[in-house]
């Protein structure tokens, strides 16, 4: 007969051996402000001065007093999640071509590894946590890219597919 914590070991060896090459990643590296699957290669980023702040647009179009930046930087490539303050509470944002203007929440992706610019042109961007108190937001985010700022379509297919973003960053940090 065997004893319990026997079983219990045998138990957790077969439960530890069921993994899945397929799993979505379900926790956010402390290390990195932001992670994303881009095209199936996994990108973790920090913005453009390697911390975990959000950093100020360079375009007035988007002022620091109507919109928060999160930037992830990987060498030359960036993703720019241009947050709206109206948007910041918990909750999902749709992206896409009726948001791509410089009055809505937007998703930017600096790609500069492809031939051609890169327009997010669907997507999703979640808000999950936020803390006002401490200016902390964390969620997630996916979308596609397409070579023309038009919808998916036969003549403009898919050129980027960027899945399971995770992104924690402070914001309204002092400099």
């Amino acid at each position: 007969m065997r004893t319990p914590k026997t079983i219990l070991i045998f138990l957790l060896l077969i439960l530890n051996s069921c993994t899945s090459d397929n799993a979505e990643p379900t926790k956010h590296d402390p290390g990195y402000a932001m992670t994303a699957t881009i095209d199936g290669t996994e990108w973790e980023m920090n913005n453009p001065f390697n911390s975990n702040t959000a950093t100020k647009s360079l375009f007035t179009y988007y002022p620091t007093t109507e919109f928060i930046q999160l930037q992830g930087r990987k060498g030359l490539n960036e993703i720019v999640l241009l947050i709206k303050r109206s948007d910041l509470k918990k909750g999902e944002i749709p992206i896409g071509l009726a948001t791509y203007d410089a009055s809505k929440t937007q998703i930017e992706m600096h790609y500069t590894t492809k031939e051609t610019p890169q327009y997010v042109v669907e997507g999703l961007l979640a808000i999950n946590d936020i803390d006002v108190n401490a200016k902390i937001v964390a969620g997630t985010f996916s979308f596609n890219c397409a070579a023309e700022n038009k919808p998916i379509s036969a003549s403009n297919s898919v050129t980027t597919k960027v899945t399971y973003g995770i992104f924690n960053y402070k914001y309204d940090v002092a400099n």
